[in-house]
């Protein structure tokens, strides 16, 4: 599948593109193919009923070229990234605040404080400049629970108590939309909110969260099975032979189908957004879900198992070993199994992404939370720190009960 358009939405639909889209996707060649193929190898690949000449392609090429270096032009012009303050000095020096131009993450599981800084932020974005905002209002996605309107209000009132009137933030210029399926959420964020973002002058988008959809979308009804069946080991399963010789035959192959869309589908969210956050110059902030990470360590046969002294390469090579600097999450230090949703695809679609791991004091009985940069191109990865949630949204411990922005 072509990903011309997911890349370039804004890639002008005339002769001959408008002619050669649809067989462009259906040989599935890329953007990179498009630009490191010559005309006759491009040709090749098309339909030959297509006779289509190699002067088209070099146009095509052509047009191709000189809307990349425009949009370099274009990009080179634009002003800086600002940044939003977490209204908390510590959060701000570990994050060096919320950029924008740019999709930054927070992962954690349930009850982890992922929400909290999300309300937080959609206030935080009215104050003006002097005291860390933009100085514009906020649209806050929801993708499972309408927005808190009461929690939104208490932490208006926290932040405000120390703020001039006229320049407090108010909860009439958070604009909230929900999206109760993936259907509705890609509409809305392809078609409606690039208007609402150029009629008010959106300075901050929210999704809360961004996996929501997407597992609810494509997870399968045995993936489900699966994982209640692990939730109640009394319930009774089918046996391996029995499973077998129900499992349709092209599920494998329809299984990965659905995998390869639902990459698709998550490049073209990242890249609108993406394109949103640069063009507006706005700051665009995503919550994710953690999954259960299950590991088969054990070979399949003797003979599958690795040659003495190759141990330690196969262990660097594999994606377990690995996974940790962009998930976020050690299992050697940390004892548990939960990874961000949404895998690899969507993680190399992020700026930054913040992990926020939740657990219980032995001693006290205390949740504790902490907060860790997996990665980032403006903050120093693997910094942590301990955060709590109180009256006024989240801050770190160690701002001794302080509040504000620097």
């Amino acid at each position: 599948m072509s990903d011309l358009l997911n890349l370039f939405p804004t890639f002008p639909l005339t002769p001959p593109v408008s002619n050669l889209l649809n067989f462009i996707e259906d040989a599935r060649l890329t953007t990179a193919d498009l630009l490191a193929l010559d005309p006759i190898s491009i040709s090749r690949r098309l339909p030959p009923q297509l006779n289509t000449s190699l002067l088209e392609l070099k146009s095509l090429q052509r047009n191709l070229v000189e809307h990349i270096h425009a949009d370099i032009a274009r990009l080179s012009s634009l002003p800086p990234p600002r940044t939003i303050t977490t209204h908390s000095p510590t959060l701000d020096r570990l994050l060096n605040k919320i950029p924008t131009q740019a999709i930054t993450e927070f992962v954690g599981e349930s009850g982890s404080g992922k929400t909290q800084i999300l309300l937080l932020l959609t206030l935080t974005v009215q104050l003006p400049p002097s005291r860390g905002g933009l100085g514009r209002p906020a649209v806050y996605i929801s993708t499972e629970a309408p927005l808190s309107t009461l929690r939104l209000i208490q932490l208006k009132n926290y932040i405000s108590h120390d703020v001039p009137v006229d320049e407090q933030p108010t909860t009439d210029k958070v604009f909230s939309i929900v999206c109760s399926d993936l259907e509705t959420q890609e509409h809305i964020i392809r078609y409606q909110l690039p208007v609402l973002v150029q009629k008010f002058d959106v300075g901050l988008v929210v999704i809360d969260s961004v996996a929501a959809n997407f597992r609810a979308e494509f997870e399968r009804p045995m993936d489900r099975n699966k994982k209640l069946r692990l939730s109640n080991p009394s319930t009774p399963s089918s046996s391996p032979s029995s499973s077998s010789s129900t499992a349709a035959p092209g599920a494998g192959a329809r299984r990965g189908s659905q995998m390869a869309q639902r990459g698709k589908e998550m490049v073209r969210l990242a890249a609108t957004l993406r394109h949103l956050a640069i063009t507006h110059n706005l700051a665009v902030v995503v919550s994710n879900q953690v999954s259960d990470k299950f590991n088969a360590r054990t070979p399949l046969s003797s003979l599958s198992s690795p040659r003495d002294g190759d141990d330690d390469d196969d262990d660097i090579m594999s994606l377990d070993f690995q996974s940790k600097w962009f998930t976020g999450c050690d299992e050697e230090l940390e004892g548990g199994g939960k990874v961000p949703a949404l895998g690899l695809v969507w993680a190399n679609l992020l700026a930054t992404r913040v992990v926020i791991r939740k657990s219980e004091d032995p001693e006290t009985g205390e949740w504790k939370r902490d907060l860790r940069v997996a990665y980032s191109n403006r903050a120093l990865a693997g910094e942590e720190v301990g955060i709590e949630v109180f009256e006024g949204g989240v801050r770190s411990v160690e701002d001794d009960g302080s509040d504000g922005c620097s």
